[in-house]
């Protein structure tokens, strides 16, 4: 992939004693989202304002003046950038599949689509393009089937009637553009870190580089920044670290929204994900990629040889007190989620077994105990699946069941057997010369092995 560096030259701004200056650049396609920015504190000398490794786009470049809070105060140059040409024998490009009614702005009952990359559509402006009906006709004759306007990025179905079938695939191949001139660089894949420990709200420069979050306490907030000032599909990479139990809950700015699972991200330690704005029919929404997390699988059982203290975000099943800040992601994903009857208030956790079984809510009415909340015990106990008359949690008690014992004869001193009646504790004749007395453990058990259960948290 080719890429350029962008090089602003800017005289001193001496009257400029106590703000600072920020050069930012943003796609012309989308200017409320800047794709980089540097920032620099007074006092302001001439200097170069310098962007190596841009993907080859056009782009625009703002100057401001701006306040201790990064707010503009004075616009001090703007303008747009728009790459010369590449050396080189040609520029190619892969085949792309786009998808009616999935892609963005392809809507099904149009027979017209500009791919021009506004508002996250696809750019094939400049292209010479070779479509194919994946799931109908195949390749589409160019003057007959479609016509199409590589400048203004304008794709017509020519055919009376023709307009695009709701979820039609579309394979789009590209033919090659020669370049007669310009320059290109390599790519750089390194990446920028930034390292937080407490409570956060991220910006737009967060994006395209890798966020380390080690919470200093149990639990953290990173809010993430509006998903307007983002570029579509500029990811930020996620890694939670840390040494002790914590939790990292990741909230949204405004009415933005996060669409995977729940709606909600905790995230731990020892755990990573990315995060990417996408437009879904013109409105914007995370997603999340990449994930080594629990996310999915947040208040499992498991079970595992080794003892706590051995393993990561696990919680052996123990009757031990938690904390809705430490494992948020447990008790707000699993326990507020239980259905009725399956958790218990926690003032009345201890008054049974059965109770016990289950989780307790966080809500006693003890304020020493505000924030609490206990995990089940179900040591040495058997599981056994849920039937129609019971739910998960339940405790049930020891029984045997009916049966049927057989009795030997029991002989006299002569050898002449007799057999006790029912109810009968002995003989009617002498006393019981050959019979067998056994005692029983407390328990009823069956042969097996002890193991360590955990829930994921």
């Amino acid at each position: 992939m080719a890429t350029l560096v962008l090089n602003a030259y800017a005289t001193a701004y001496p009257t400029i004693v106590s703000n600072r200056i920020r050069a930012s650049i943003y796609l012309q396609s989308d200017p409320q989202a800047f794709i980089t920015s540097q920032t620099k504190d007074a006092p302001h000398p001439q200097r170069t304002w310098s962007f190596p490794g841009l993907p080859r786009n056009n782009y625009g470049f703002i100057m401001e003046e701006i306040d201790n809070a990064g707010n503009p105060v004075t616009s001090l140059a703007k303008f747009d950038v728009v790459p010369g040409e590449l050396d080189g024998d040609v520029l190619f490009r892969l085949d792309e599949q786009i998808k009616v009614g999935t892609t963005v702005g392809l809507v099904a009952g149009l027979n017209t689509f500009t791919f021009d990359g506004t508002g996250g559509k696809p750019d094939y402006r400049g292209w010479e393009i070779v479509p194919s009906e994946l799931t109908n006709r195949g390749i589409l004759v160019k003057g007959k089937d479609y016509s199409w306007d590589k400048n203004a990025g304008l794709f017509t179905l020519l055919t009376a009637g023709d307009v695009f079938e709701q979820d039609s695939w579309y394979n789009i191949h590209f033919g090659q553009i020669s370049n007669p001139a310009g320059d290109s660089y390599p790519v750089v894949t390194d990446f920028e870190i930034n390292f937080i420990t407490t409570n956060t709200t991220l910006d737009a420069t967060y994006f395209a580089k890798k966020l380390i979050v080690e919470p200093a306490g149990n639990y953290i907030q990173v809010v993430l920044p509006s998903i307007l000032t983002v570029p579509q599909g500029r990811r930020l990479m996620v890694e939670v670290s840390g040494n002790h139990l914590a939790c990292v809950k990741f909230d949204t700015t405004g009415s933005d929204t996060i669409n995977y699972l729940n709606g909600e991200i905790y995230a731990m330690p020892g755990e990573s994900f990315s995060i990417y704005r996408y437009m879904r029919s013109g409105v914007s929404e995370w997603r999340i990629c990449d994930v080594d997390a629990n996310f999915r699988f947040c208040g499992q059982i498991v079970s595992d040889d080794l003892i706590p203290g051995s393993v990561y975000n696990k919680q052996k099943l123990d009757g031990s007190i938690g904390s809705v800040f430490t494992h948020a992601r447990l008790y707000n994903e699993v326990v507020l989620r239980l259905p009725l009857g399956q958790t218990v208030d926690y003032d009345v956790w201890n008054a049974s077994i059965d109770n016990k079984m289950k989780y307790s809510k966080a809500n006693s009415s003890n304020p020493a105990n505000t924030g609490k909340f206990f995990f089940p015990d179900r040591r040495s106990f058997w599981e056994r699946a849920t039937g129609a008359a019971n739910k998960a949690g339940d405790y049930i008690p020891p029984e045997v069941g009916p049966h049927d014992h057989g009795l030997p004869p029991v002989h006299n001193e002569n050898g002449t057997g007799l057999h006790i009646a029912s109810g009968a504790n002995t003989a009617a004749e002498g006393p019981c010369s050959d019979r067998t007395q056994f005692s029983t453990g407390v328990e009823n058990t069956v042969a097996s092995y002890l193991i360590n259960k955990y829930v994921l948290l």
